[in-house]
């Protein structure tokens, strides 16, 4: 009897079954080949096959090599299994060597076909009309002139590169300084008396109607009543009653003493039982609200909570509206919040308590179904 047989034959010395294992947590892992002739190669495609991840994503590790184990048997036969670390593809199989080639081999962008005209938005808030502070009304007339020519040109130089319909005028709110703030505390600090400060207003109304109207086919004009713009506070009336609103009734009547001029104006107010409203400007909804609704911070709560309840900000794409005095601009997928800055000279008092001063101007931007683009403060 040889060596190999005598020491078979001893159960001391019985060779121990080899187990392949394989595991494997969704990210990384293991796979263990069959035992097999070290003459024999493996091929790891039809391991993947055999064990079910075959077309999961699942790929070699490339920072752990193969592991091989060898040994010979009483036989004298060398034997071997393989351990082949794995790793999963990243979602879509991402390789930072197939994204540069991609870019390397990317054509040039090409413009997007887009449904329908654009429509050129200008939004001006908190003019507050009468307000002495800082150059007084004189210097909020001169600023917001300058605003609107820098406006008319920003509108002419979109054109020449987008399809432009309508014009969009919009003043939300805060267009007088009024006597209701601070209950009324405020009338020492107005250079106008109330009267002229709404005759003011109209006439700016006028200004901006007529710096539009020879070029567009259709200009829309929608005011809401800021809290400075309330008729009255010591006696409840409507959310509507506001010199804002009443100074745009009033042009609307104006301009339609001449349809031929002016048939193509259509100037919108709330109803007089809203202090806001919600309007379609080309294909994209607005809803126009002063901001003195809410707090700080919580405009889009309240667009939330309105949405939740039923009401008409739900079908809005973009809120817009005043009040804070800084122009802000936010976000979500489908929904877009736009803030005014400030066309007055600025609050002394605030300044003395907190430091801060706001950019002055008029916001201009376009829409196309519901997106927001091109905005600059001017």
């Amino acid at each position: 009897m040889g060596i190999a047989a005598e020491l078979a034959a001893q159960p001391s010395a019985k060779e121990q079954q080899y187990k392949p294992r394989i595991e494997f947590d969704g990210r990384t892992g293991f796979i263990d080949s069959d035992l097999h002739s070290a003459a024999e190669t493996v091929a790891f495609d039809e391991l993947l096959e055999k064990h079910g991840l075959a077309g999961q994503g699942v790929r070699l590790d490339p920072d752990r090599p193969v592991r091989i184990s060898r040994w010979q048997n009483f036989a004298g036969e060398w034997l071997q299994a393989d351990r082949f670390y794995v790793v999963a593809e990243r979602p879509g199989g991402v390789t930072a060597d197939r994204l540069i080639a991609q870019m390397i081999d990317h054509p040039p962008a090409r413009r997007p076909a887009l449904a329908g005209p654009a429509v050129f938005n200008f939004q001006a808030s908190d003019l507050q009309i009468g307000k002495s502070d800082n150059g007084g009304t004189d210097g909020i007339v001169t600023r917001y002139l300058g605003s609107l020519e820098r406006a008319v040109e920003k509108y002419r130089v979109l054109r020449r590169f987008n399809t432009v319909g309508p014009v969009h005028l919009m003043f939300p709110g805060d267009c007088v300084e009024g006597n209701q703030s601070q209950n009324g505390r405020n009338w020492w600090r107005t250079d106008l008396t109330l009267t002229d400060q709404i005759a003011v207003f109209e006439q700016l109304l006028y200004t901006t109607i007529e710096a539009f109207s020879d070029d567009t086919e259709q200009v829309l004009v929608d005011v809401v009543n800021g809290n400075h713009d309330e008729a009255q506070r010591f006696q409840t009336t409507r959310p509507g009653d506001g010199w804002a609103t009443h100074a745009a009734n009033s042009v609307s009547k104006g301009l339609a003493r001449n349809p031929d001029a002016f048939g193509h104006i259509q100037i919108r107010t709330p109803d007089p039982e809203r202090g806001y409203m919600t309007v379609e400007a080309g294909d994209t909804v607005f809803t126009i609200a002063h901001g003195h609704q809410w707090r700080r911070g919580k405009a889009m709560d309240w667009w939330a909570a309105q949405t939740f309840h039923g009401q008409n900000p739900g079908a809005a794409d973009v809120l817009v509206h005043g009040h804070y005095h800084t122009w802000e601009l936010e976000t979500t997928d489908k929904r877009a919040r736009i803030q005014s800055s400030t066309l007055d000279g600025g609050s002394n008092y605030y300044r003395e308590m907190h430091g801060a001063e706001a950019r002055r101007g008029a916001l201009v931007y376009l829409t196309r179904a519901g997106d927001v683009t091109d905005l600059s403060l001017v």
